[in-house]
């Protein structure tokens, strides 16, 4: 039987942490655990996509989802000419809020460029990092196949920025499906699509999500992006999870992405999206949880 997400949710404490700089929603539980993570989502996202997350990782890991900046109900700033920077300075500011010294970091999709220049600007902050679908890196030339078509011919910005003009229940749904494997629809509940559409709707977060796309479209923060050179600097426990199944990069950019990493750990997971952490939760939950426990 499928949970709702709010009934996966019971038992994690979902609050507003109010930083120096940010107020930041998260949902957490399994504080009596000495390893933390902090999970965050990629763009267009909200708490709620780790929903089938935060419970089982905290069976062993004191567990952390963070809804980042111009997403759900965590602070809209300003944009500056470094998006990715501003997110991995509001993990760093929620981990100063807590009290949290250093953290396992995971970001998927477009949080991975966050977890990146964290990685490379804040090494000591970290136990380790986790990569889901997601890098901010520029792969050199012929090196990795080229991305696959988005899933419904639309890029992703573009197709955001339409429905946030007019979010529609149907448009949502259709949004949705760009970030699960293209042919497991079934992925995208009704929950889900009212959910996010619940999200869009108000205009707080439509105000920060249009911001936040057409900076995107304007490639601000691209000039940011980390280098193969400098992805191979990195001295961190790193976990490259990665899908086979949306329109991005395949399976041989995570491998490339975790031979350029020194001593990264690769773990495919096939029939999935950007999501793989909603798509296939049982076997990405071992996966974090295992290499966490092995590398602390």
């Amino acid at each position: 039987m499928t949970l709702s997400i709010w009934n996966e949710l019971i038992g994690a404490d979902i609050r507003f942490i109010k930083g120096e700089k940010y107020t930041s929603r998260i949902a957490e539980a399994g504080q009596e655990h000495r390893e933390t993570l902090i999970m965050t989502h990629g763009g267009g996202g909200h708490l709620e996509t780790f929903a089938r997350n935060i419970i089982p990782l905290a069976k062993d890991l004191h567990t952390i989802g963070l809804e980042i900046l111009w997403h759900g109900l965590s602070d809209a700033p300003e944009i500056s000419d470094n998006p990715q920077a501003q997110v991995a300075d509001q993990i760093i500011d929620l981990m100063d809020a807590m009290n949290i010294d250093k953290a396992w970091v995971h970001g998927e999709a477009y949080s991975g460029s966050a977890v990146s220049w964290l990685a490379r600007t804040q090494p000591e902050r970290l136990k380790g990092v986790i990569f889901e679908s997601g890098i901010g890196m520029d792969f050199k030339e012929g090196s990795v196949n080229p991305p696959l078509p988005p899933v419904g011919g639309i890029p992703m910005p573009q197709r955001t920025l339409e429905l946030l003009k007019d979010p529609t229940w149907e448009g949502v749904k259709a949004r949705l499906l760009m970030v699960m494997h293209r042919d497991h629809p079934e992925q995208v509940s009704d929950e889900l699509v009212d959910t996010r559409l619940l999200h869009y709707k108000r205009p707080f977060t439509n105000d920060a999500q249009t911001r936040f796309y057409q900076a995107l479209i304007d490639g601000v923060g691209k000039n940011y992006y980390a280098s193969e050179e400098e992805m191979g600097q990195l001295n961190l426990p790193t976990l490259v999870v990665w899908c086979d199944g949306s329109g991005g990069f395949g399976l041989d950019a995570g491998e490339r992405l975790a031979n350029i990493i020194p001593n990264a750990t690769f773990r495919a997971l096939p029939q999935t999206g950007f999501w793989a952490h909603w798509e296939n939760p049982d076997v990405f939950n071992q996966a974090v949880a295992e290499f966490i426990l092995a590398n602390s």
